[in-house]
């Protein structure tokens, strides 16, 4: 009976009966925002996977023209290999299609490496970056990009000339960008050359 008549007492606390007044209506409200915070996450993440599926078959086709990709089962020992795919055009063998995502300087890069049947690079696109802008963002620009194409590695980024003819030359303040991107490169040339043979039979 004591203890029925202190809780009583409690509650008709002028104090707490404030404070009960004050947090209630922000209890409702945050149970409300958690629901349609829900609610927007349930909707939008069908439509995020689906942008992202979109941007790697438009970065496939910008490297392989008019090509047909399958997505083929993959071991992968670095960490970085996230997809490998098969490009044919016509009925015909025409390269892999990698999709990596290397450590940049603010995050992972995401990026397609093409690489031909003859274990040459085809080309680099950038589907995802947050490198600094003006500076790592750059490795998103063609002409960088171009100097990757045709080279077989080892790659080696080199800060002001190429020497050899697997050099890449790096970004000017984002050498930790463009060793990152050759890193993905490098990382899909040596699967290629690993596993060509068996998914060109």
């Amino acid at each position: 009976m004591n203890k029925a008549l202190k809780q009583s007492k409690f509650m008709q606390n002028p104090y707490v009966q404030e404070i009960i007044r004050l947090a209630l209506p922000l209890l409702i409200i945050t149970v409300i925002v958690a629901g349609v915070l829900g609610a927007v996450d349930a909707i939008t993440a069908d439509k995020i996977a689906e942008l992202a599926v979109q941007k790697t078959q438009n970065a496939m086709g910008a490297i392989i023209s008019g090509a047909q990709f399958e997505s083929v089962d993959f071991t992968d020992e670095t960490g970085i290999i996230n997809e490998v795919y098969t490009a044919s055009v016509g009925g015909q063998y025409a390269g892999m299609c990698i999709r990596v995502s290397p450590n940049g300087f603010s995050d992972v890069i995401e990026m397609i490496v093409g690489i031909s049947p003859e274990n040459t690079v085809l080309g680099v696109e950038i589907v995802s970056s947050s490198e600094t802008s003006g500076l790592g963002s750059r490795a998103s620009e063609d002409e960088w990009r171009a100097q990757f194409v045709g080279k077989t590695g080892p790659l080696t980024v080199q800060k002001n000339t190429a020497t050899g003819e697997n050099d890449i030359v790096a970004i000017t303040g984002a050498t930790i960008t463009s060793r990152a991107v050759t890193e993905g490169v490098q990382a899909a040339l040596d699967y290629a050359a690993a596993h060509q043979p068996e998914v060109s039979e």
